[in-house]
């Protein structure tokens, strides 16, 4: 397996961990919503660097998240808004939510 190189910059990728609970019996209808217009979204997001959408499993039958990484603050607040620390859903997507969160990391490697 190759390993990849990161440099110092690439250490400052932000993570962003979005979570939301979906309202019972609406969770397939919330999931054909993020792959029609919150994942295009995304892409189209300048300094959207990678995202990672997954689905409820096991007992967790209601909530969803997505991992965005971001190639600095400036492309996140472009994205979710001068509140970047909170949570954003499309308006068509926001009746089908009970609850959402947003948590903010920054990605470190082995030398940072």
């Amino acid at each position: 397996m190759r390993r990849a190189r990161h440099t110092k910059r690439s250490t400052k990728v932000i993570v962003r961990i979005f979570r939301a609970k979906i309202h019972k019996n609406r969770v397939s209808e919330f999931k054909r919503m993020v792959q029609e217009q919150s994942i295009p979204w995304l892409e189209n997001s300048a300094g959207m660097l990678g995202y990672f959408p997954a689905e409820p499993f096991g007992d967790n039958e209601q909530e969803f998240v997505m991992i965005t990484l971001w190639r600095d603050i400036e492309s996140l607040k472009a994205f979710a808004g001068s509140d970047w620390d909170n949570p954003v859903v499309t308006k068509d997507e926001e009746p089908l939510v009970e609850a959402m969160f947003a948590d903010h990391y920054l990605r470190f490697d082995k030398d940072s």
